[in-house]
């Protein structure tokens, strides 16, 4: 039992190739001190395997009682099946009578085969137990090393969250841009086999830092407001927006949110360039002689570049997603045209270098990305009004009658040609 839920649970906090390669180990160990042979080993690894190897993502409570379960029923078949090619009866204490079968008549072959089912149920109860008692101990296993599973992430991805709740009370243009965000790079992740569920939950709150100054953003800013950013200098509104990432780590830690989560925040925008406020402040030195050159380096978000394949696709997904609100013509051509430019804009500036990301992966996300804002951004047909309707109808109404009235001088003509004629 102790042996299986180590599997388990370095599965659900590392990769399996490491929680595979460590538990092999222990079986080993264990089979060596405890002075069994190779059978008893054999039987282990059956244990171990199946328990690495399907745990895969548990989205729902009962799914470490599954994999138990056919852990389980793989340990009694591989029990069976080393007890009868070594005629032992593992699992149970068997005695040398059981163990020294020379001459097999019909009542020591059915006791035999009585205490190998036994001891190969015993072995497939205990990898079943393993499962229940993993799935007691998952939050505390989330909580020692610092994984969230996907129940957990469904549970954070809540919209009656206490910080999505004041996210759209206080900043609902930012709220509205993290769900479309959500959409896309859900999609777009699963497209290339990353977890689609983490950068969802992720996209929700990425941009939780800029409800402390909501009304110094584009999608939160209306009429009335206006552009705020026109009172100030480049310089403070680099500030600004550039501080709504460290007000959303702040945030996340106080709210207790996973390191994942927080990864997100930190990492969807990288080291890029502010660009807009930038070149602005460019074009204010070169005009000014006696101003400094504007240094590229202080306009650049301090956070790290994307550590990971579903933080890459977060990046792209809010570039394109905001980049295609700002389109007076949201044509696919343009659309896709947009896409492309942002992906080899981040690509050539070196965001994309530490989170495992290949050429192809990226090809992918490209395509993934311009599909979903097409559907989304695509133009609706015009519908007309009821009065316009009203005049279109009298319109076609008086175009019948005149064709009526065409089509019976046509057959008047028709008849006095005949009557001539004859």
């Amino acid at each position: 039992v102790p042996v299986v839920m180590f599997a388990m649970i370095l599965t659900i906090a590392f990769r399996r190739d490491v929680a595979l390669l460590l538990s092999m180990t222990l079986a080993l160990i264990v089979s060596v001190s405890m002075g069994n042979g190779l059978p008893e080993f054999i039987i282990m690894v059956a244990a171990i395997a199946p328990s690495t190897l399907l745990l895969g993502h548990i989205r729902n409570r009962t799914r470490l009682t599954q994999v138990g379960l056919t852990a389980g029923v793989i340990t009694m078949l591989t029990t069976i099946g080393m007890g009868i090619l070594t005629q032992q009866t593992p699992g149970v204490s068997a005695n040398e009578y059981w163990n020294s079968l020379l001459n097999l008549d019909t009542w020591n072959l059915t006791g035999y085969v009585i205490a190998l089912l036994r001891g190969a149920v015993w072995y497939g109860f205990c990898v079943l137990l393993a499962g229940f008692f993993t799935t007691g101990l998952l939050p505390l296993v989330e909580w020692t090393f610092k994984v969230s599973t996907d129940i957990s992430l469904k549970e954070l991805g809540d919209p009656k969250h206490p910080l999505l709740k004041e996210l759209a009370e206080r900043a609902p243009g930012t709220y509205s841009h993290s769900l479309q965000v959500a959409s896309l790079a859900e999609q777009a992740a699963e497209a290339i086999g990353a977890n689609g569920l983490l950068v969802r939950v992720g996209a929700y709150f990425h941009d939780i830092g800029k409800m402390f100054k909501p009304e110094y953003f584009a999608e939160n800013q209306t009429g009335a407001t206006g552009d705020l950013h026109q009172r100030l200098l480049p310089a403070m509104s680099r500030l600004v927006i550039i501080a709504h990432v460290k007000d959303g780590i702040e945030l996340a830690r106080e709210h207790h949110l996973p390191t994942a989560l927080i990864d997100f925040i930190e990492q969807h925008h990288g080291t890029t360039l502010v660009e807009y406020f930038y070149h602005q402040a460019k074009s204010a030195s070169d005009a000014d002689p006696d101003n400094n050159d504007v240094d590229e380096s202080e306009y650049r978000y301090p956070g790290r570049k994307p550590q990971s394949r579903e933080a890459a696709v977060m990046m792209m997904a809010d570039a394109v997603e905001s980049a295609t609100r700002a389109l007076d013509e949201p044509a696919p051509a343009r659309i896709e045209s947009l896409v492309r430019d942002i992906a080899m804009s981040r690509l050539l500036d070196g965001e994309f270098d530490e989170s495992g990301l290949t050429l192809t992966e990226l090809s992918v996300i490209q395509v993934n990305l311009t599909g979903s804002l097409q559907a989304v951004m695509h133009n609706r047909p015009k519908y007309p009004s009821k009065d316009e309707a009203d005049e279109a109808s009298e319109d076609s109404s008086k175009q019948a009658s005149s064709k009526q009235a065409s089509s019976k001088q046509a057959s008047s003509k028709q008849e006095s040609s005949k009557q001539e004629s004859a």
